[in-house]
């Protein structure tokens, strides 16, 4: 039997290992050694040799270093020349353009180039690149699907179903161990992200790559999609959409699934105000399309869709029977907010691993609201 004091431990652990988390960020942002001046710019830049500098990122300009960068170095649509007392550290990309290394210069790595825009060669090779990406997204959803196609016609699969069945019967506190565990997982992953990000630097040819690729192909007209497509995130479409779920929920009387989807969206609002101001990581200062005022990690959009849209969807799936349904419902949860986080990335006010964070920090809260709601539900049957 599952008892208040069981959910109270539950709540503890969660809130423990959040603060947990919070004070290794706060310990870290204040311990940490000042960093060395970046660079970011749209025009022409040159790093003398008597300079230091953290990394360089320059946009529409040609670079020339001269001194040490500690970081890593990205050209978008430009050329960059590493002179001979140059000493760079981290990663070399030059995306749209030439990289020339003098005799004499130390680099660490070699350097990453793909030819310019001009090319004919270039479009080719990002389209596929975004093809790729696109590709992968829909593999799980299909390969969910197959397995469960190929499940459907082994010896196997009506015993194994009736096993589950009884066990759902018999304990469900199972399927809440299993949405806490996922909870617990998720938030794991988010201190790995934020750690790697904000403390050991380890993400930026990642976040820096992706904005290259997204913005690519932007155009005035793919802007107001993006916007659009933003909007559906945390804006007017989605301030719409809940107000209509909540009196959906209302209408039919399932109070504890808007109790559940309204703890949900509270608690994500107010996790992503607190996990912005304890990081404090500056939005991305070029290619901006829209403004914001707040700070960038996580995406607050990224993890307001997943709460949003994942509950709803849980909500959805156990009102279908048919697991193709089901299966759907959850492709176009994940496809949707996978499309507001690339929206924001276009936007340019988030880089890739603010979405990601934003994912797996959503992610992490509406599991662990999921198995809020399951207690609830079985804590009515046992009363009843």
């Amino acid at each position: 039997m599952i008892t208040q004091t069981r959910i109270a431990r539950w709540l503890i652990i969660t809130l423990v290992s959040l603060t947990a988390l919070m004070g290794l960020g706060f310990s870290a942002s204040i311990n940490k050694p000042e960093e060395l001046p970046d660079i970011f710019a749209h025009h022409d830049i040159t790093v003398e040799t008597d300079q230091i500098i953290g990394k360089i990122m320059v946009a529409g300009g040609n670079a020339v270093v001269g001194g040490k960068v500690t970081d890593s170095v990205l050209v978008v649509d430009g050329n960059l020349v590493i002179q001979q007392a140059a000493k760079i550290n981290g990663h070399i990309v030059v995306l749209g353009g030439s990289a020339t290394i003098e005799p004499g210069a130390a680099v660490n790595h070699r350097p990453w180039v793909i030819a310019p825009k001009g090319h004919p060669l270039v479009p080719l090779i990002v389209s596929a690149l975004l093809i790729l990406g696109a590709i992968s997204l829909l593999v799980f959803p299909a390969l969910f699907w197959f397995v469960g196609h190929l499940c459907k016609k082994t010896s196997w699969y009506i015993p194994a179903k009736n096993i589950l069945l009884a066990i759902e019967q018999r304990w469900p506190i199972l399927y809440i161990a299993v949405s806490l565990f996922i909870s617990a997982l998720m938030l794991l992953a988010f201190s790995a992200l934020a750690w790697e990000t904000l403390f050991q630097k380890t993400m930026v040819l990642f976040d820096d790559s992706f904005v290259w690729l997204f913005r690519y192909f932007a155009n005035p007209t793919l802007d107001k999609i993006m916007i659009r497509i933003s909007d559906i995130g945390f804006g007017t479409s989605y301030i719409i959409m809940v107000i209509i779920s909540f009196l959906l929920l209302t209408y039919l009387k399932r109070w504890r699934e808007l109790g559940a989807l309204m703890i949900c969206l509270t608690g994500a609002a107010a996790l992503s105000f607190l996990l912005k101001n304890l990081f404090q990581r500056p939005r991305p200062d070029v290619f901006r399309v829209v403004q914001e005022v707040s700070y960038s990690f996580p995406s607050g959009h990224a993890m307001a869709s997943m709460c949003f849209y994942g509950m709803i969807a849980f909500l959805m799936m156990r009102t279908i029977p048919s697991w193709r349904g089901r299966l759907t419902v959850m492709t176009l949860a994940v496809a949707l907010s996978v499309a507001i986080g690339i929206s924001r990335i276009y936007l340019g006010v988030h880089y890739p691993s603010d979405v990601v964070a934003g994912y797996a920090a959503g992610s992490m809260w509406v599991a662990f609201c999921i198995s809020l709601l399951m207690w609830w539900e079985q804590d009515r049957k046992e009363n009843e």
